[in-house]
């Protein structure tokens, strides 16, 4: 099977983790519907689904036509964790379908992106017991927290099963506890790793790539799990049982999550400003624009909890911020395929 020369190059180096502009243009989707923005909310909406399908095309087209380049990027530590994009993107599809009413589809595509999240988790546990040799200075990235993403992602999801699945409704919590704490857990390994390798390795802006902002997005997905089960706590005996704990730690989350958004800022200004590196687009941008949407979603969701209302000041001013980020990374898209379309024309011509 021959494409087309430009589609072969992007199929040959499609980016492992492209599922995160599904999870950024969700989210910001339903931070959008969340606080009323129907218009928006449902033009980024449908551009999710557009975006959803296509990557899985080219994904399965990747997977038939450049095996070697596949698999390359899955037996590379700082690749294969860019993976668990499918399974969060998946989940965050699957709850604004939910607040759409279309509880159907949010629960098969919760299926999917439990199955993708079993297969993966255990084929990178191996592989990273068994088979990396590369050393943490190499390996260790931002995109490792994606494990924890896509656990939490996992639990929300769980709770959205209800609606669907009544009869199961104690499995279905009992499962949603679990992500969220298997996720709290393979956080705070991780982010100990991550921070060794800031303070005692050198760092150079390089290394600053977008996907570090998931260092706060992880916590802030964490934090809208937590919130949702401390909501759903008069429902369930497992959940009053827990939610003393449960609350204080996503407060305590949520406190560790908003201190970074700071220091990520100051690590742009850094990059961009003080190194002068060019902004221009690449998909690991859509990183940014998730834990923005993220953030303001969990925001919304904890100033639920009693005591918590003055939390909802966030909102608006992360809503803001999220959206002009999305249109940011999306504008310089745009430019890119226009600027490559620009230096195809004459090798065309040429021919």
């Amino acid at each position: 099977m021959r494409l087309p020369e430009s589609l072969n190059n992007i199929t040959k180096k499609l980016f492992p983790g492209y599922f995160a502009s599904v999870m950024a243009t969700g989210i910001v989707s339903i931070a959008s519907f969340l606080t009323g923005h129907k218009a928006l909310s449902d033009f980024l909406f449908i551009a999710a689904n557009v975006f959803y399908v296509i990557l899985i095309l080219g994904y399965l087209l990747r997977l038939a036509l450049f095996r070697k380049e596949t698999w390359t990027d899955m037996t590379n530590a700082a690749k294969v964790f860019g993976y668990f994009t499918f399974v969060a993107g998946s989940d965050v599809l699957a709850t604004r379908y939910s607040l759409a009413g279309d509880y159907q589809a949010a629960l098969w595509l919760g299926v999917v992106a439990l199955i993708a999240w079993t297969l993966m988790n255990y084929f990178i546990l191996t592989f990273m017991v068994f088979y990396n040799e590369q050393p943490i200075t190499k390996a260790l990235n931002g995109t490792w927290l994606l494990a924890t993403v896509s656990a939490q992602s996992l639990s929300i999801v769980s709770l959205i099963g209800i609606h669907t699945l009544p009869t199961h409704r104690s499995l279905l919590i009992l499962l949603s506890v679990s992500f969220w704490a298997f996720g709290v857990v393979i956080y705070l390994i991780f982010i100990a790793l991550i921070i060794y390798r800031y303070f005692f390795h050198v760092t150079k802006p390089s290394d600053m790539t977008p996907p570090y902002w998931i260092n706060m997005g992880a916590m802030a997905i964490t934090t809208l799990a937590g919130a949702h089960l401390v909501l759903a706590a008069p429902t369930a005996p497992i959940l009053t049982m827990l939610q003393p704990f449960m609350e204080g730690f996503t407060i305590l989350l949520w406190v560790w999550g908003t201190w970074w958004i700071p220091f990520l800022f100051i690590v742009g200004f850094w990059k961009y400003v003080l190194d002068r590196e060019p902004v221009r687009y690449d998909p690991a941008l859509w990183s940014m624009v998730f834990p923005l949407g993220m953030y303001t979603t969990a925001c919304d969701t904890m100033s639920k909890i009693p005591g918590l209302g003055l939390i909802h000041s966030f909102v608006t001013v992360g809503l803001w911020i999220a959206i002009a980020s999305w249109f940011m990374v999306a504008v310089l898209f745009l430019v890119k395929n226009k600027s490559s379309e620009r230096q195809q024309s004459p090798q065309k011509a040429m021919r």
